[in-house]
């Protein structure tokens, strides 16, 4: 868990960008959105796999240095989207659990891990990625 995820490097980069704040999420989830399509995503996964991406890129921002770099990679069999930020790491457990009800905050990546088909969280402290799955 203290290293940082390996994209397996025979992927090949469908999209990249950085996220250096609110006003790229849109494009980030427009690149998402667009290769979902292009691989035959339906409509629907592809809605549920860009509300993932931007719970898990915001997090980037809010709690980790305002910034983050998202790579979106195609196997033929799934489509990928990684997050990558400079932060100082998860503080708790990176397997997310629901909070409790009366909890402000917290579901992120919560809501990212019943979205996906997979997701892989690695953190220390020279930063968190998570990589996201859906398989086509």
């Amino acid at each position: 868990m203290d290293q940082p995820v390996d994209r397996p490097n025979h992927l090949p980069v469908v999209a990249t960008m950085t996220v250096n704040g609110a006003h790229d999420l849109e494009r980030a989830r427009q690149l998402l959105g667009h290769a979902g399509a292009d691989v035959g995503l339906p409509t629907d996964r592809i809605h549920q796999f860009t509300v993932a991406l931007s719970e898990v890129a915001t997090n980037a921002i809010l709690h980790a240095n305002g910034s983050a770099t998202m790579t979106i990679t195609s196997s033929g069999t799934a489509l990928m989207v990684e997050v990558r930020d400079h932060g100082t790491g998860l503080r708790t457990n990176p397997r997310p659990a629901l909070p409790h009800p009366t909890q402000i905050g917290g579901r992120g990546l919560w809501l990212a891990e019943q979205l996906c088909d997979a997701i892989d969280i690695n953190s220390s402290t020279g930063g968190t990625t998570i990589r996201m799955i859906m398989r086509l």
